[in-house]
């Protein structure tokens, strides 16, 4: 596996459509800021409300959407910033809940692993994502 990698925490609210929708959309902006290379995923974790605890009451509301995401380092900030805007739109469309939260965790290649070996070791790659970042 390579990244981009998403992982979407969400209630158990949304249908297949929607779901459809909301993963395209987070693709689209994570290719866009990150295209290089176009291996990514995007993991749906839906939380029912007896799973969920806010202020230390379990129950007590659903989930409120968070959203992290591994990339490799190199994006430029504005294509960040634009990626960021369009995620959150389509995650309120599909969820229409408060407070939706993105976490970004940028991973220098020589500490991301593919089948055992460091990104940073395959001189192709390193070559590739300089050219495509820059």
């Amino acid at each position: 596996m390579d990244m981009p990698v998403g992982y979407l925490d969400v209630p158990t609210s949304a249908d297949l459509s929607r779901k459809r929708q909301l993963v395209k959309a987070i693709y689209e902006a994570m290719h866009e800021a990150y295209p290089f290379p176009d291996d990514t995923r995007i993991f749906l974790r839906e939380w029912p409300l007896d799973s969920v605890s806010q202020n230390g009451l379990l129950g007590s509301e659903p989930a409120r959407p968070v959203f992290m995401v591994h990339v490799p380092q190199g994006a430029d900030t504005d294509a960040k910033r634009k990626m960021l805007k369009k995620i959150n739109t389509a995650v309120a469309e599909a969820y229409r809940l408060p407070d939706f939260i993105i976490f970004v965790h940028e991973h220098p290649l020589d500490l991301v692993a593919v089948d055992g070996g460091l990104l940073a070791d395959d001189h192709q790659r390193v070559e590739d994502q300089e050219e495509a970042y820059c």
